[in-house]
């Protein structure tokens, strides 16, 4: 099988990748009609929204208006409950608003697991509608986090599940030790750290610093400033532009990026083989190692693993 049958077979997997993560997203915004309780409150066009459960998933959307609408689901066993299923009183459920400060909480009265607790399947799930412009701060302990079409200040953290974002600006910070993150159509400041799944990146410009210790890297469409590391996987890039430092890094894989040729840069190769073509070269070369420049010199790229090969593509 020649090479650009290779290419075309890896972007159709990641066209349909991307089309289930479309339905996820879809899905994440849950039928109003099986939500347990609905609250709106008028907040303006830029509220502060805090979203907290431990036991099921959050999805913050934005759009236009001044309005906060908090949608909260119950479910057990995969049914969804509504007031006269269940009553949860041994939770506390905070929905409320100060001014611009919306909170949405959820969370069980007391601590530990009781085996005779007839309600310790349930989980409390949200969906938050919200000002575009809107700071989100989201945080669950058991399920999926996901956000879209915010450009304000966000931040997803999970202990149990993915982290979802998509059609978003501004400053983004993904955390998850169970789970992997997914980023498409993001422009702006992101930091996205994984120890237990890969990192997937569709379209992205900025600044962006990724990390995981479980997983692959792939960054598809990317104009950015990027350092992304991880130890337990390959890395596969593809940039729109190169003129910002690039830095990959991986000690359990390969690495294969794609750079526009530009006249001018820095590299810094290092695996258990470098590819790449050299042209107006000034520097060390090795067949495990390449440092130097381009031309006169300009941005970085770097290139790094102990358990692989680095291959660099025009």
């Amino acid at each position: 099988m020649d090479l650009k049958m290779v290419q075309k077979i890896y972007k159709a997997i990641i066209s349909l990748l991307l089309f289930l993560f479309g339905l996820f997203i879809s899905a994440d915004a849950q039928d109003s009609d099986r939500a347990y309780r609905v609250d709106t409150f008028r907040t303006g066009d830029s509220p502060s929204v805090a979203i907290s459960t431990s036991g099921g998933s959050i999805s913050a959307i934005g759009g236009n208006g001044s309005e906060v609408r908090v949608e909260m689901y119950v479910r057990k066993r995969g049914q969804y409950l509504d007031p006269s299923d269940t009553d949860l009183s041994d939770f506390e459920i905070r929905i409320e608003s100060n001014g611009s400060d919306v909170v949405a909480e959820a969370k069980r009265k007391g601590s530990g697991w009781n085996f005779f607790d007839s309600n310790r399947n349930l989980s409390i799930s949200f969906v938050v509608y919200t000002p575009s412009g809107a700071s989100v701060s989201a945080n669950t302990s058991g399920g999926s986090v996901s956000a879209r079409s915010l450009n304000n200040r966000v931040s997803l953290r999970t202990s149990g599940g993915s982290v979802n974002v998509s059609d978003m600006s501004g400053d983004i910070d993904m955390r998850t030790s169970g789970g992997s993150l997914n980023i498409e159509n993001v422009n702006g400041t992101l930091s996205g750290t994984t120890s237990g799944g890969s990192i997937n990146v569709e379209n992205l410009s900025g600044v962006a610093d990724l990390r995981t210790s479980g997983g692959s890297i792939r960054l598809d469409r990317v104009s950015a400033k990027v350092s992304a590391n991880t130890s337990g996987g390959g890395i596969n890039g593809d940039f729109l532009t190169f003129d910002e430092d690039i830095e990959l890094r991986t000690s359990g894989g390969s690495i294969r990026v794609r750079i526009p040729f530009v006249e001018n840069f820095d590299l810094d190769l290092r695996g258990m083989r470098v590819n790449t073509e050299l042209r107006n070269f000034t520097g060390e070369f090795e067949r495990n190692r390449v440092k130097g420049r381009i031309g006169n010199g300009g941005p970085m790229l770097t290139a790094r693993t102990s358990g692989g090969s680095v291959s660099v593509e025009y």
